[in-house]
């Protein structure tokens, strides 16, 4: 799948390499793995820390990388009311790590959905290792069953891949109990002119994702969320400056100290590839392009 993809993003058309593409089912499904679909321990020891989480952390003084991660989970608790025994899905679960941590810390009963087969196995043994009840499944979120299962439900910088964002809002809406939470974090162009950036940076960018990137404003998305039967709970503004310090003292660093390493699990080009895109990422922050939020809201 991956070779002919390759194929594919090379030989894209400008008008396809646009952000707010939409695919089939299956091809979206592909395209998204493209990214993340790639040997486990390459994510391991680029995230770091000990939850492996694929998103900004909080930081304080002296926050070791650890503290960071688990600073913005207990804000994602807390925004959620988590409670012992309550049932919380994980959308875009990654290998596991902020589940995992939630049901350790909080006592709850946790389920996670990825498209990503190869993350299973991590996210399962880290359970074990734990001695949590959270379980793994490979699927998307269109084809859960449609029943009211979840407390909460929650994704991490998941939803710029999902080009039918209120297609998911209407389904979080059927998984929540009643008065059950959705939380979501995720960038938000700070003006709807940076909409359909076409720069060469953002194509890289956007590229890595294999033309999947759904960026929206803030104000796109609470519209959504309002006009799919929820009620806007709060809006917690992460400094962009967290997101340049997770990216350049943590990711970066940890991808130029295990170079080799990495370029022996994928290969040169894709580490390369990689590297450009965190530091184009670090640049875009840098013009005050996006802001970072986390949305929790209750089903009305």
């Amino acid at each position: 799948m991956q070779s002919c993809l390759v194929d594919i993003l090379e030989e894209a058309p400008v008008e396809a390499r646009d952000l707010y593409q939409q695919y089939s089912l299956d091809e979206e499904i592909n395209r998204i793995a493209y990214h993340y679909e790639v040997e486990p321990e390459f994510f391991r020891i680029v995230t770091g820390g000990e939850w492996n989480n694929y998103s900004c952390s909080m930081w304080e003084e002296g926050f070791t990388l650890t503290q960071a991660q688990e600073k913005k989970l207990d804000e994602f608790a807390r925004m959620m009311g988590l409670k012992k025994g309550m049932r919380i899905l994980d959308v875009g679960c990654g290998w596991g790590g902020p589940l995992v941590y939630l049901c350790k810390k909080y006592g709850v009963e946790g389920h996670g959905i990825t498209i990503s087969p190869m993350a299973i196995p991590i996210a399962e043994e880290r359970a074990k290792k734990h001695n949590v009840n959270a379980t793994f499944e490979v699927v998307h979120w269109k084809n859960l069953r449609a029943q009211e299962q979840f407390d909460c439900v929650y994704s991490d910088e998941v939803v710029v891949h999902f080009n039918d964002l209120g297609g998911f809002f209407k389904k979080a809406h059927q998984l929540l109990k009643p008065g059950g939470m959705m939380v979501n974090k995720e960038l938000h162009f700070r003006h709807s002119k940076h909409k359909h950036a076409m720069d060469k940076l953002s194509q890289h960018i956007n590229k890595v994702y294999a033309y999947t990137g759904n960026y929206r404003t803030l104000s796109d998305e609470l519209k959504l969320v309002d006009s799919n039967d929820f009620q806007l709970e709060e809006v917690l503004d992460i400094p962009i400056s967290d997101y340049k310090k997770t990216i350049s003292n943590c990711w970066l660093k940890q991808l130029n100290d295990n170079r080799s390493k990495l370029e022996r699990m994928t290969n040169k080009k894709h580490v390369q590839d990689f590297k450009l895109y965190l530091k184009g990422i670090c640049r875009i922050f840098s013009a005050d392009v996006f802001g970072l939020h986390i949305v929790a809201s209750r089903k009305a």
